[in-house]
């Protein structure tokens, strides 16, 4: 199946901002083909000087998370218009993040057949 995971949250809230990405591994190592879709805050996931100080609660590390994803080249899409915001630029992404707009975004929920949003 073909997921579209969407986190919204990053440093603001790391336990939901990694529930979303532990959702992706999960989804990926149950192999499905998975996009990451980050907004908002969560942009910051995709700062590769940033992900991997996220801490949730009684959540295994971002970092861990991040880098299994990362090691299956699952996209990480950027938010444009977040990313820029928050200084979350091609200077600082991790390998896999590109920015993508909301009408990629909604082009890609249309064709995907899950969608899970965090």
């Amino acid at each position: 199946m073909k997921f579209v995971i969407a986190v919204s949250s990053g440093t603001d809230d790391p336990t939901r901002a990694t529930l979303g990405m532990m959702a992706a591994k999960v989804a990926r190592e149950q192999g499905h083909e998975v996009t990451v879709w980050l907004q908002g805050e969560a942009v910051v996931i995709a700062n590769r000087h940033v992900y991997d100080k996220i801490q949730g609660i009684n959540m295994p590390a971002m970092k861990s998370v991040v880098e299994a994803l990362l090691a299956e080249n699952v996209p990480f899409w950027v938010c444009e218009a977040c990313g820029k915001g928050r200084n979350v630029t091609p200077d600082n992404w991790v390998a896999t993040a590109t920015y993508k707009t909301m009408g990629d975004y909604v082009a890609a929920v249309a064709a995907a057949d899950k969608t899970l949003s965090f």
